[in-house]
């Protein structure tokens, strides 16, 4: 199975749970929605969409637009469905890397969801093909200092590096190269939110629900109780209590003629 397909089943399976658990995603995408604020868009494109927390925000502040709202998968769409069955946008599951984008697009934005993507200098370029001129792209995404106070427990447990999904995240150089080649207009604000779990079992329940855990520990490796509980020992040791860092990059980028005339 595929890193994808495994985080495709992770965020499906738990689908009921994600809006308790994703306190974080919902911060960000109030931010989102601040950010572009007063500015006029008619046809919108959302990239994972999830439970709807951000295409929510998205229909209230842009009434008369037309939204196409993605996911990959069908349970969190039929979750934001049922969300704005008010006033539905155009929903589509399907996996964004490989979406047949027909039509320009105004804004495309996504919240906390393209630190997924297996191929983001291609997507990136396809993207802004698939914006009108002068269209802009915003979106959030996590980066790879996400979660570090638990990288570093488990590598001081099991003795190497990268054993969490977001250890391998966009760095703040390679993201800026990788949207900086398909525009010449953009600006990426950095930012980490700290969380406090009482436990460390609750931190991780937390992270599967909310399905930032990815495709999981390197080496699949299984967590019993007893490991469970020296990790937190050695994670109290470290860091006085179980506290985890969601970092998160903010981009706004402007489609303009130059790059593609």
């Amino acid at each position: 199975m595929s890193h994808k397909d495994i985080i495709k089943r992770n965020f499906s399976k738990n689908a009921r749970y994600y809006d308790r658990h994703s306190g974080i995603q919902a911060e960000c995408a109030k931010r989102l929605i601040d950010s572009i604020l007063g500015e006029k868009f008619y046809n919108i494109l959302e990239i994972g969409c999830g439970t709807g927390t951000y295409t929510r925000l998205l229909c209230e502040e842009y009434e008369n637009a037309r939204i196409t709202a993605v996911d990959i998968s069908l349970e969190m769409v039929e979750k934001a469905r049922k969300r704005l069955k008010d006033r539905p946008p155009c929903f589509v599951v399907a996996d964004a890397e490989h979406l047949e984008l027909d039509q320009k697009f105004d804004l495309i934005t996504s919240n906390a969801s393209l630190q997924w993507l297996e191929h983001p200098d291609g997507t990136f370029s396809r993207l802004a093909r698939s914006l009108s001129d002068n269209g802009v792209l915003c979106f959030s995404i996590y980066g790879p200092e996400t979660f570090v106070e638990f990288e570093a427990v488990l590598r001081e447990f099991f003795g190497k590096d990268r054993w969490l999904s977001s250890a391998g995240f966009l760095s703040d150089n390679i993201l800026k190269n990788s949207v900086g080649r398909h525009f010449d207009n953009f600006d990426i604000q950095e930012e980490s939110f700290n969380v406090n779990f009482p436990s460390l079992l609750e931190f991780l329940q937390d992270i599967k629900r909310s399905g930032a855990r990815g495709y999981g520990l390197a080496g699949d490796i299984y967590l019993g109780k007893g490991m469970i509980k020296r990790l937190e020992e050695i994670y109290i040791g470290k860091f006085g209590g179980i506290s985890a860092t969601h970092h998160i990059y903010f981009c706004k980028a402007l489609k303009t003629k130059g790059l593609y005339a």
